[in-house]
């Protein structure tokens, strides 16, 4: 049997970076990995890409897996559309493929659509078979597009940073004349 190879990896490889960078394997990840490898395939090579992600759910994770786009590098946008999508494009001319779980081809992998629709508790669907069924389907329930990325493209450029007067902690200056926690925006207390 020939060695699956995606994202430039044997599979077992990637299995195990999803499982070291995720806490452990979520299927949504897998999935991501396969999309992540056919945008990649249809990209070819660029040398600088970047990423836009419609879901806060395991695909950032798989951006972040399998190519040079990491939030922190401000490469990889994410949209919190809840739509299992991303596209990925050419930094320079924003011109890139959009892929998407397509729902419609889905249907044809119960376990998987069942499990992406939460029709099924997770108890009634082992992880085991809705992998075997991932590796099944591989790109047959992906659908992609070419698109043209007009906006969520640029890098946020670092502001001037202040000293705050009242916690002596750096913060940006375009929030004032203290830190957002100080003027009482803060998410803690």
């Amino acid at each position: 049997m020939e060695k699956m190879i995606f994202c430039g990896k044997p599979m077992e490889d990637l299995v195990e970076d999803i499982r070291k960078f995720h806490g452990h394997i979520a299927p949504g990840l897998v999935i991501g990995g396969f999309m992540v490898d056919w945008a990649l395939e249809l990209l070819g090579d660029i040398p600088k890409i970047g990423a836009i992600v419609e879901t806060c759910r395991c695909l950032p994770d798989a951006i972040q897996v399998f190519t040079p786009c990491t939030y922190g590098n401000g490469r990889m946008k994410i949209l919190d559309w809840d739509k299992f999508a991303f596209s990925l494009y050419d930094k320079k001319d924003l011109k890139g493929f959009r892929v998407w779980l397509d729902l419609e081809k889905a249907r044809a992998f119960p376990n998987i659509y069942n499990w992406y629709m939460r029709l099924v508790p997770k108890k009634d669907l082992p992880l085991e078979i809705l992998l075997k069924t991932i590796m099944e389907a591989q790109r047959l329930i992906l659908s992609s597009c070419r698109v043209h990325v007009i906006a969520f493209y640029d890098e946020k450029k670092r502001g001037l940073t202040r000293v705050c007067p009242s916690c002596g902690e750096a913060y940006l200056a375009e929030h004032g004349n203290s830190c957002l926690s100080c003027q009482g925006k803060g998410y803690y207390t």
